[in-house]
């Protein structure tokens, strides 16, 4: 039921404009960092961008009443909350944690466990503050809640850090190890070999990327200089190691025939 207050026209909604602003946005990231000759400066702002006008939409939206579509009209009418009662639901936790000297932490493999535990649910009712709409209950939202303390885990304290570096047991991490550090010949010839030119695009280089992932092998042949947008793509895989060397070689060939 609603007092009389009429419904926003499509072109009046102010989420559809922001939504519209979070599109292109996004579309200026995906262009900034894999269109050709894109500048980077154009980067950061449309990540800022992207991030702004789409945390406005999904705020307006979820404010917004479902018949007018006003936005920052839903209020809460308490006095109607039901109370659903308490179900027992399966709850997933790890139930043990190493904590290692340096204060890091990790979860122990195979430690996941599921218990059933319970949760008391409401039914909440909302109505809205320009329209009305809702005074029939007809805007209602069933919401969940675990109840009592979450199960803690059993701490298992050990020497060392979580970047495998000094496992009692032998175990390994999935977290990096730390880089070890190029001296000034292996950058020099790197950046010598590439001729200051992203190896993959051609564009100025800025990084020195390890192609096997190995962050201490820092041999020539495990090296190649690429631009920030490259070195993220070869950090997801694209283009594959094995392209990766090739294109480093040829590019070393290729300048030694050129002196």
């Amino acid at each position: 039921m609603t007092n009389g207050a009429e419904q926003l026209k499509f072109h009046k909604v102010p989420y559809y404009y922001t939504l519209m602003l979070t599109i292109i946005s996004i579309g200026l990231v995906v262009y900034s960092f894999f269109g050709n000759n894109a500048p980077e400066s154009l980067q950061i702002p449309s990540i800022v961008s992207g991030l702004v006008f789409g945390s406005l939409t999904y705020f307006m939206w979820n404010t917004s009443c479902p018949f007018c579509k006003r936005p920052f009209s839903k209020k809460e009418k308490i006095d109607w909350r039901e109370n659903l009662g308490v179900k027992k639901e399966p709850y997933t936790y790890h139930s043990a944690v190493y904590h290692y000297s340096d204060g890091t932490k990790e979860n122990v493999p195979d430690s996941k466990k599921t218990i059933l535990r319970d949760k008391k649910y409401d039914l909440h009712y909302y109505i809205c503050k320009k329209c009305g709409y809702g005074s029939d209950k007809e805007w209602n939202e069933e919401k969940g809640k675990w109840l009592g303390e979450d199960p803690k885990p059993r701490i298992i304290r050990k020497k060392g850090s979580a970047v495998n570096i000094g496992f009692e047991d032998g175990t390994s991490s999935k977290k990096k190890a730390p880089r070890k550090p190029f001296d000034n010949k292996t950058k020099r010839n790197v950046k010598d070999r590439a001729g200051d030119k992203c190896q993959v695009c051609g564009r100025n280089g800025k990084d020195i990327h390890h192609i096997n992932k190995d962050r201490t092998n820092n041999r020539l042949s495990n090296l190649i200089f690429l631009c920030p947008t490259c070195h993220d793509e070869a950090d997801r895989g694209h283009p594959p190691q094995q392209r990766l060397r090739e294109l480093a070689k040829r590019q070393a060939v290729t300048k030694t025939k050129h002196v």
